[in-house]
């Protein structure tokens, strides 16, 4: 995935969930009265929430950002809802 289709994605309100390494995340995008924010987290681990998707990109994990993570890996392991 190339970081404008993630950040399309994330413009249109959409779940983005992959596999790195083993491992599964999650990236979700949360309109609220107050504040819209974007959340990274490994599931069921420690969440990151961040304000655009220029922060999100820039959001590391073992020494990797989460664009890293995402242009490395094939679209099969990455699910859209």
């Amino acid at each position: 995935m190339t970081k404008e289709q993630l950040f399309q994605y994330i413009s249109e309100g959409r779940e983005i969930d992959f596999e790195y390494r083993g491992k599964k995340y999650s990236i979700t995008y949360s309109p609220s009265w107050e504040d819209d924010y974007i959340s990274f987290c490994e599931y069921y681990q420690y969440t990151s929430d961040v304000k655009t998707p220029d922060e999100l990109i820039k959001v590391k994990r073992e020494g990797t950002t989460v664009l890293q993570m995402i242009e490395s890996i094939p679209d099969d392991d990455i699910w859209i809802r």
